[in-house]
């Protein structure tokens, strides 16, 4: 595995730091989760049975340790665990960690190679880190709501949590490798609406340019929108190159339209076009003409879909999306369903030089579980 013997302690609840964390450990480092007592919050949120698909889903190849932070024992605890990590993940708020004695400046004194990457909702510094926030919040304030559509609505997905989170592994992977010529450790300081900015760069640019910007992504022109089709389905049309709106023409025998790839006055009449069939003959038209249609899929078909075995597999019960990517130099990846809360405290505490009396007593300490 790319990442054998990275070791990895992640210090953090809900998305943004599990699903970096995540990232690292499908690929091969020892990601410890350290909880508090009573567990990420995630583990509780829409649960089913025993454990929530959401907390399965972003902590699989993982090992749990649930200490009590606020305790000497617990911080001791931590640093032991510190000092020969590679790389350690917090969510908390800005100065939260150093208040407890674990941040980065008591770390790095022990541990001088630590790359220590903290995610919070506006950064370490400036008038807005001590605020509150969530990923709605951060994607309202960068402009994504507003470029998505004409009308902001709520997404469905959380765009600020999972762009962070992906900003957060590749700088954690240029830190690591900037720290094997250099042999010097790092603090990253990873703010989510930062981060959601990253995704609107583009537009950002054409923006300051214009105060008008026209986003031909907001469902305003023919060849790039969505469409109801005439058995109540929906399809998707991405045809912005000026060939594949051409084969679209072509395939509906509507050759005078080749000019009007852009022209918001054809909407209507590109309804009434895609209401005169139904999905599957948008779907073999498209096969046949390759114009860059696709069905809009619900999660469930989107489960049954076996162009996507290859990325989807079952683990505990539950379907997980894989690693989304190839590489040559490994295998097949394995997959571990996430660890029980604590799964693997007693473990790593043996490894410390912990004796089982002492673990027992750190128990009714109320320091771990």
């Amino acid at each position: 595995m790319l990442l054998k013997n990275v070791k990895v302690l992640e210090l953090s609840n809900f998305i943004p730091g599990p699903m970096c964390s995540l990232f690292l450990a499908d690929l091969g480092a020892n990601v410890v989760k350290i909880e508090g007592l009573n567990g990420d919050p995630m583990r509780n949120f829409e649960a089913s049975k025993s454990i929530s698909p959401y907390f399965s889903a972003l902590n699989r190849n993982k090992k749990s340790v649930a200490l009590n932070l606020k305790t000497k024992e617990g911080k001791k605890i931590f640093m032991a665990l510190a000092k020969n990590a590679d790389v350690i993940i917090e969510g908390f708020r800005p100065g939260k960690m150093d208040a407890l004695g674990i941040g980065y400046s008591n770390v790095k004194k022990i541990n001088p190679k630590i790359v220590y990457c903290s995610i919070t909702g506006y950064g370490q510094k400036g008038i807005y880190k001590d605020k509150a926030g969530h990923d709605l919040n951060y994607s309202a304030l960068s402009g994504l709501l507003d470029l998505m559509s004409e009308k902001p609505f709520v997404p469905g997905l959380q765009i600020a949590d999972t762009s962070s989170a992906i900003i957060a592994a590749f700088s954690i992977m240029a830190a690591l490798f900037g720290r094997e010529k250099s042999g010097n450790g790092s603090h990253i300081d990873v703010p989510m609406l930062n981060s959601t900015l990253s995704f609107i760069g583009m537009h950002i640019a054409k923006s300051s340019l214009n105060e008008n910007h026209n986003n031909l992504l907001h469902g305003t022109v023919p060849c790039y929108n969505l469409y109801k089709t005439k058995d109540g389905r929906h399809t998707s049309l991405g045809a912005i190159e000026n060939k594949f709106w051409e084969s679209f023409c072509k395939s509906v025998s509507r050759e005078d339209m080749a000019t009007k790839q852009f022209d918001s006055s054809m909407m209507n009449e590109m309804r009434v076009i895609f209401g005169s069939r139904t999905l599957e003959q948008w779907v073999k038209l498209n096969e046949k003409y390759d114009f860059c249609c696709e069905p809009v899929k619900s999660i469930k078909e989107v489960l049954i879909d076996k162009r996507l075995s290859n990325v989807l597999v079952k683990l505990g019960g539950l379907m997980h999306v894989a690693m989304p990517v190839n590489f040559s130099q490994i295998g097949r990846i394995k997959y571990l369903k996430s660890p029980e809360l604590g799964e693997h405290t007693v473990r790593l505490l043996s490894s410390l030089g912990y004796s089982k009396k002492s673990v027992v007593k750190l128990k009714k300490m109320n320091v771990a579980i």
